[in-house]
């Protein structure tokens, strides 16, 4: 079934030709796939990973980016697969989410605004000041995080290349 999913999503012909951008569409066609297949990220393991073609299609693809950009072939691999995982990473709480949210009836964003009261007699005991002073100016949302951590991981690879791409 997990070679189905991703047999389902067709990878662009024209990719971008910037590395990072290619990057950043693999792992939003990749979070895509999780989204609308929820149960799709439990599938998948890092360690024991299902040797699917449609799957080993994504890591080729990501791969590609990763060309003629100075990194031997095993930082190309381990980036590949290491970002693979981290989407794969966000997406292990669709699944519970989805059920809870179909059981219960009450959204993600619902049950965190009805735990609003409870937070903030946490927070405002002055145990967590830190927490207090970041939360006020701090909107999460799965997508939010998703992106801050795929920013900061292209971040750091691009710190790895040693040869300007064409």
């Amino acid at each position: 079934m997990a070679d189905a999913v991703f047999g389902e999503q067709t990878l662009p012909e024209r990719p971008p030709t910037n590395w990072r951008e290619r990057l950043e569409l693999s792992a939003t066609l990749q979070w895509q796939l999780y989204r609308a297949h929820p149960w799709l990220a439990g599938a998948m393991k890092l360690n024991r990973p299902l040797l699917i073609p449609n799957g080993i299609r994504h890591i080729d693809w990501a791969l590609a980016a990763l060309d003629g950009l100075g990194l031997d072939d095993d930082t190309r691999m381990h980036t590949a697969v290491t970002l693979f995982g981290y989407v794969r990473g966000h997406a292990v709480d669709l699944e519970p989410e989805s059920d809870a949210a179909r059981t219960s009836g009450v959204t993600g964003q619902e049950w965190m605004r009805a735990q609003e009261t409870r937070l903030t007699a946490l927070v405002d005991g002055g145990a967590f000041p830190a927490f207090a002073a970041a939360r006020a100016d701090s909107a999460l949302s799965p997508e939010s995080l998703l992106h801050h951590g795929l920013t900061t991981l292209l971040d750091g690879l691009a710190t790895r290349i040693t040869t300007p791409p064409n």
